[in-house]
């Protein structure tokens, strides 16, 4: 973000909480800059306000946060306003987050809330996916994931940045990516949005216990299921649990069951391992679109993302197949 673009952002800011009612009492502070937005802390009486600027990668945030807040205000953190084309929000201060809350204590009970919650949304945007298509949410339904995979295992950052050993290994994947691609895109579960990174630090918590969801930069249109490979192996992480382990099962099984009507459970874990295999491809993608711009600098910083999870393809899950 450069300083015309910058500057402008900080009037927009201006002008925003004005109509609002609440004017700034500063200027805005950057917190953290990163390739793919900028955040800032804008002082308002009584507290602060945060305004995000996504890059052209993620730019599609704004116009998907909006969405989400006018379908389930409850679920997610309503913005104060948002300018659509140029990727901009500003947002109210959620409070605590989950994680802030718990700590390095693992709460299974708080795990099982935020899976249905976050079950109840997808189930609620899945009828509106031709409007995320339509607002640049990135498309990465089981159809899509074949051609992606081709396209990332053809970037030359990839190809300079990977071993030949795990290259080849990595085309070999070819037909089996097809093959569970194919399956989910059969498996009748509407594709809906795939936060692609939920975990208790993307949750607002308040005292009675509402939970709401944040920081959708990596979102696509894509199977929900994939949802689960970061949150079972953000689980495996803080329960420190073993592979398997009886919890994993647990809370998987507690997300899927909202989807009870569409198939038995037996059924629904298999199409959700597919869908955990498949959105390794999908967290590929969304570091590649996080660092569109990026210069060489954040790309030795952050690029491995982009092939380490490719690379994921070749090793083993934190919960096997059933």
């Amino acid at each position: 973000m450069d300083e015309t673009e910058w500057a402008l952002a900080q009037t927009w800011i201006a002008a925003a909480l004005a109509d609002r009612g609440t004017p700034a009492t500063g200027p805005a502070v950057i917190d953290r800059d990163r390739p793919w937005s900028r955040v800032a802390r804008v002082p308002v009486d009584g507290g602060e306000v945060w305004f995000k600027r996504n890059n052209e990668g993620s730019r599609y945030e704004a116009g998907l946060m909006r969405l989400l807040a006018t379908l389930l205000p409850d679920h997610v953190i309503v913005p104060i306003a948002v300018d659509v084309p140029r990727g901009w929000m500003l947002l109210p201060d959620g409070g605590h987050t989950l994680r802030s809350l718990t700590g390095d204590v693992f709460h299974e009970d708080r795990w099982e809330v935020l899976l249905r919650r976050y079950a109840e949304l997808q189930q609620a945007v899945a009828p509106r996916a031709e409007e995320l298509l339509a607002m640049g949410v990135p498309d990465v339904r089981p159809r899509a994931v074949p051609e992606i995979f081709a396209q990332l295992l053809d970037d030359p950052y990839v190809v300079a940045n990977t071993s030949a050993e795990n290259l080849a290994a990595l085309r070999a994947w070819e037909p089996r990516l097809a093959e569970l691609a194919a399956r989910l895109d059969a498996s009748g579960i509407a594709p809906s949005v795939q936060h692609d990174d939920l975990h208790t630090g993307n949750v607002f918590a308040d005292a009675e216990g509402g939970l709401r969801f944040f920081d959708f930069g990596d979102a696509s249109l894509a199977h929900p299921f994939g949802t689960m490979l970061v949150a079972l192996r953000v689980v495996h992480r803080d329960a420190k649990v073993e592979h398997d382990d009886p919890v994993l099962h647990r809370l998987r099984d507690h997300y899927l069951s909202a989807w009870g009507g569409e198939a038995d459970l037996p059924e629904l874990r298999r199409i959700c391992q597919d869908a955990i295999e498949v959105t390794k491809v999908s967290k590929a993608l969304s570091y590649h679109r996080s660092l569109i711009d990026a210069d060489e600098q954040a790309l030795t910083e952050y690029g491995d993302g982009i092939t380490g999870w490719l690379e994921e393809l070749l090793g083993p899950d934190v919960v096997s197949r059933p």
